[in-house]
């Protein structure tokens, strides 16, 4: 994002991906290190917002809901999986963890 994108008033929303393959460091037996890959969205808008998943190449083909702030009873297991560059509603003034499938 350039500064510009950060200083504008509307911005309400964000998606971040952590990517569990691309962590550099070794464990300490000098082995790499692979974790799971999550996608957190962020909604803080006082509206629902639609967010589009990204697509399959360097992010994943599938994504499991395994929290979301605005649905706290959500067991990780219930989460059905959703399909890179599907839509996923997020409701208002909250956050989903979507981990890789």
């Amino acid at each position: 994002m350039t500064d510009e994108d950060w200083e504008v008033g509307f911005a309400n929303s964000l998606a971040v991906f952590l990517n569990g393959d691309a962590i550099d460091e070794p464990d300490r037996r000098g082995q790499p290190i692979r974790g799971d890959s999550f996608l957190l969205l962020f909604n803080a808008d006082d509206g629902d917002l639609t967010f589009t998943l990204p697509p399959v190449a360097g992010y994943g083909a599938q994504w499991v809901k395994v929290l979301d702030t605005a649905d706290p009873g959500l067991a990780p297991e219930a989460g059905a999986a959703v399909k890179a560059e599907e839509s996923i509603p997020v409701r208002s003034r909250s956050i989903q963890v979507l981990r890789r499938a």
